[in-house]
């Protein structure tokens, strides 16, 4: 896997640009050739869930800010969780707002905008966290340089990181360390929360030996499968050299690109990699046949 600054740098190595501008060209293309692999990608792939409080006879809230598409709304009332209806129209969410109504139990959901909601009926009483969004998350812009002061101490089986010399900050929050010690496992951990300066929890416990005085990295990973990663580079080239008017050299990398997003999208176009078969039923006439489906 490639952090940002990864990429940022052999960019300029295949360039051989290191002017202001030119700099901000690629940077801005890095975050644009990933955000291109989002948006082919399976929508689960960037699935995410919240959860917020509803307040009686409030019948409109806020979605996240990371929120691109919310897809369903479920609100669980003395352990029962109850999945809401999505009213698509206007004329159909007007007409249930006819009256004042309100319930324990909300039954139907409305998108209102791009960044809100609302529920019917009205909740009756306040209920800390009873609500539950599943959404889209938007994909974060990478600007930062890799973090690599310091060693750290990491334990098997344990989501506790502590560093000596360090200065973790909040911001390092949703990044990733890897131990670039000889005895690290070379894998990538996400890190879920900040304590203070020299201690940070991963969202996975670490699957390596127990060590200190390790080195290590943290950076920014791209939300997109590993195995794309270098592709990102290609599409920051193409953007470099057309900005140059070189059209032969951004052909070049972006056939590389464009083939390396195809083959995302046949790899990821499914939830799963199951090669079950199931049979479909069809009618045809006043008969219903059936015929196998494959699902990739």
């Amino acid at each position: 896997m490639l952090s940002y600054m990864n990429l940022y740098q052999e960019v300029q190595e295949q360039v051989q640009d290191d002017s202001a501008a030119s700099l901000v060209v690629i940077k801005r293309a890095i975050n644009t050739g990933a955000k291109k692999f989002g948006a082919i990608l399976n929508r689960e792939w960037r699935n995410t869930n919240k959860t917020f409080s509803l307040v009686a006879g409030q019948q409109f809230y806020q979605t996240p800010e990371d929120c691109i598409r919310l897809k369903s709304v479920t609100v669980t009332i003395s352990s029962i969780a109850y999945p809401l209806t999505l009213i698509e129209d206007e004329d159909t969410w007007n007409r249930l707002n006819m009256t004042v109504t309100t319930s324990s139990v909300p039954e139907y959901f409305y998108i209102r905008g791009s960044d809100e909601f609302g529920i019917w009926p009205k909740p009756s009483a306040s209920v800390s966290d009873a609500g539950s969004i599943n959404y889209e998350r938007r994909m974060r812009d990478m600007s930062q340089a890799d973090y690599t002061t310091g060693t750290i101490t990491i334990t098997n089986n344990s989501a506790a990181v502590v560093g000596v010399a360090t200065t973790f900050t909040a911001l390092m929050v949703g990044r990733s360390v890897k131990v670039n010690d000889a005895n690290g496992d070379g894998m990538w951990y996400k890190i879920s929360a900040f304590t203070d300066a020299t201690n940070i929890t991963l969202e996975n416990t670490y699957a390596g030996a127990t060590a200190g005085t390790l080195s290590y990295v943290i950076g920014e990973l791209p939300d997109i499968p590993e195995e794309c990663h270098e592709s990102l580079i290609d599409y920051a080239c193409y953007r470099y050299y057309m900005r140059r008017k070189d059209s032969q050299s951004a052909g070049g990398f972006k056939s590389l690109f464009d083939e390396a997003l195809q083959e995302c999208k046949s790899q990821y176009s499914s939830k799963t990699t199951s090669q079950y078969v199931r049979q479909v039923r069809v009618r045809t006439g006043f008969r219903y046949t059936y015929r196998d489906q494959g699902i990739a």
